[in-house]
This record gives C-alpha cells, sequence and structure tokens, in this order.
C-alpha cells in the first residue's frame, strides 16, 4: 500500500512570509476569515480589484454542498502535506497542522478540479479518503501551481466556514 500525500487525519495552513505578529494572532484568536479584517490592505485590494470575489466563490463551490448563505469569506487550508513533496514550493514552509476532528463539517467543503470538472464534496472520511486516492504524487506535482495567480486551485482545498479554527502551539511545525 502507498503513503497518501493528502492526508486523512489533518488539514495543513501553510505560511507563506511567516511573521511574528501573525503568528501570534493565529495562536491566540485561531486563524480566521479574510473578511474578519474589512479594513486590512489584502482585503480592501482584493474588493477593488474583484468585488465580491470570496461570495463569488462561497456560491459556485461551497453553497450547493452546505446548502446555507454566505457567512464570511471563508478559510482555506489543504490536505496535501508538501513535506512529502521535495522541490514543491511548500515543501520547507512552516504550517500549522490541524487534526479533522476541530472542522464543523457542516460549515466545511473539500473541493479540487477533476476532468476538467468542479468537485465538492461534503466534508468528511468519505470525502477525504477519496480525495487522498485520487490525488497521488503525480498529479500533484501536474497540477499545484499549474497557474500562478492561482497555485490551489486544481488541487484539493479545504473551505471552512466554521468563523475560525483554532489552533495549539503543539499544531506549528517551523519551516525546513
Amino acid at each position: 500500500m502507498s503513503t497518501f500525500i493528502c492526508s486523512t487525519t489533518h488539514l495543513f495552513h501553510y505560511l507563506f512570509n511567516p511573521e511574528e505578529d501573525v503568528l501570534e494572532s493565529f495562536l491566540t484568536q485561531g486563524i480566521r476569515p479574510l473578511s474578519d479584517f474589512p479594513e486590512s490592505d489584502r482585503w480592501k485590494q482584493l474588493e477593488a480589484h474583484i468585488p465580491g470575489f470570496y461570495k463569488n466563490l462561497y456560491a459556485m463551490f461551497a453553497e450547493p454542498v452546505l446548502q446555507k448563505p454566505y457567512p464570511n469569506s471563508g478559510i482555506f487550508i489543504t490536505p496535501i502535506d508538501f513535506r512529502q513533496l521535495p522541490g514543491t514550493y511548500l515543501h520547507e514552509k512552516p504550517r500549522f497542522n490541524i487534526p479533522v476532528e476541530r472542522l464543523d463539517p457542516a460549515w466545511t467543503v473539500i473541493t479540487y478540479i477533476l476532468n476538467e470538472e468542479r468537485i465538492s464534496l461534503p466534508f468528511g472520511q468519505d470525502a477525504l479518503r477519496q480525495t487522498a486516492e485520487i490525488w497521488d504524487e503525480a498529479m500533484i506535482r501536474a497540477w499545484f501551481g499549474k497557474d500562478n495567480s492561482r497555485m490551489f486551485f486544481y488541487v484539493p482545498q479545504v473551505g471552512v466556514y466554521q468563523g475560525r479554527i483554532e489552533v495549539k502551539p503543539e499544531d506549528f511545525e517551523a519551516g525546513l
């Protein structure tokens, strides 16, 4: 039996540009959706450039599964364990290793593109297992970052709309 590259027990939030104040904020307040920070430069830039971006994302791939109105911009994490993929952009990045039990399945969806079709599944062990079986190393290497402006567009992502994700100091893994 081969080792899965996509975890069925943990999800990962990689830190592209780790800053100490961001890390401390995550540990004290949890990982929160960008919409919790409407005065941030990042939120203002996105809303100015693509108004309603996160609301449209939610409508496209989460609302059909969750059957609830748009609550927030969501938090996007991945089951892909890039530590198993040397040479990839995220292989050495610091990350939070989040147990799946911390997520509320009623507010969480897993999504990816397969055979040119957007797949969105209710979050749970069945969906994680199915995703891990489909997304092997070759597929992830072929599709991750295929479009540099949307690195995770094709590969498995988990959209979390529960408001925040609690993280603990022991969840943090420094970069390699």
